[in-house]
């Protein structure tokens, strides 16, 4: 069963917090040798994040590119904002304001949230839908 987790961000919701949240975390999970999907909002967000990552430092780089894009063997972080992509990843980060009809189809789903309220309501949607449906939850602030 997919395990699912929120990170609140709790500073103002200015979009390089955002984004540098969204970076933290695919960098932790990169790390932890996972294979992750970032479903964006919007073609525009999934733009930013993948200029964002391309900008990190060189010790920092992150083998990634959007969905449809780039080589044939696919890096391990792929980011996009329709369909995920066909080979199986690890770990979804949702930053769309609903439940993905695929998200379990990973063994990690996290919900990114920024700290605006519109985004907190619909958090908590998810929230109780995940509830509802018995999957395991946790949260944190940052």
């Amino acid at each position: 069963m997919t395990s699912i987790e929120f990170h609140i961000l709790e500073s103002q919701a200015d979009e390089k917090a955002y984004l540098q949240l969204i970076g933290q975390q695919v960098q932790n999970l990169y790390r932890q040798s996972k294979k992750i999907y970032v479903h964006a909002e919007s073609k525009e967000q999934a733009e930013a994040i993948d200029e964002w990552l391309w900008t990190q430092e060189l010790d920092d780089f992150i083998p990634h590119n959007l969905v449809g894009e780039g080589p044939n063997k696919a890096p391990p972080v792929q980011i996009g904002y329709q369909e995920p992509p066909d080979n199986q990843h690890d770990c979804l980060i949702n930053l769309s304001a609903e439940v993905q009809s695929f998200f379990s189809y990973f063994l990690h789903c996290f919900e990114l949230v920024p700290n605006q309220e519109e985004a907190k309501i619909k958090a908590r949607e998810r929230y109780k839908f995940y509830r509802s449906h018995g999957y395991p939850l946790q949260h944190y602030k940052h």
